[in-house]
């Protein structure tokens, strides 16, 4: 009985020092503090990194816009014979490089006598696809803008491939963009009366 009970003694005594010694051991602690941490760094650099490259992708959308509709402000476009399909060509090669000039691009072109006529605006989503472009690549683009002292919209919408997937599905939740198929779409628009070019 006084064996067992000094037996327990030993035991106790050896498991309290294991513990005393396990609270003082702060090897692992800087491991465990930077998992902590680590995870909302990331997050929150990887959104910083997102939100510039979308501000950089829209601020060269918005260029492309306002450099193609400036030859259609002034009647170059007609005079040159242009069709739909050279304007667009037009747009990607002032918009840069970060735009690709591919299905995830649709532009729109409405004119009228008025701006009143204008509205409503064409959505760049339908039914969570983006809105096809009204015409065919080969059309004269005066089909489009009309002719000289028109008022005139230009839009441009772009699905923006944003690489990461679930990054991609996590800032779809965060963010107020549109999307279609799952990607961030944005929109730049451009609204002007032509010039009274000789036709």
């Amino acid at each position: 009985m006084r064996s067992s009970n000094l037996y327990l003694a030993v035991v106790r005594r050896h498991v309290l020092g294991m513990g005393r010694r396990f609270q003082a051991d702060a090897r692992g602690a800087t491991a465990v503090e930077f998992a902590i941490v680590a995870a909302p760094f990331f997050v929150l650099v990887l959104g910083i990194m997102t939100i510039g490259l979308q501000f950089m992708t829209s601020h060269f959308l918005e260029h492309g816009v306002e450099a193609a509709s400036r030859k259609i402000r002034t009647g170059e476009v007609l005079k040159d014979g242009l069709t739909l399909g050279d304007f667009r060509q037009m747009f990607c090669s002032e918009a840069g490089r970060l735009i690709s000039c591919d299905e995830h691009l649709v532009i729109h072109i409405k004119s009228s006598e008025t701006f009143a006529g204008l509205s409503p605006l064409t959505s760049c989503v339908t039914d969570g696809q983006l809105t096809p472009a009204e015409g065919d690549d080969g059309d004269g683009l005066g089909t489009r803008t009309g002719g000289a002292s028109q008022r005139v919209v230009v839009s441009a919408c772009y699905q923006w491939d944003m690489g990461l997937v679930l990054w991609q599905k996590i800032w779809n939740l965060l963010s107020p963009t549109p999307t279609a198929q799952g990607r961030p779409v944005l929109s730049a628009v451009a609204a002007f009366q032509s010039e009274p070019y000789p036709e």
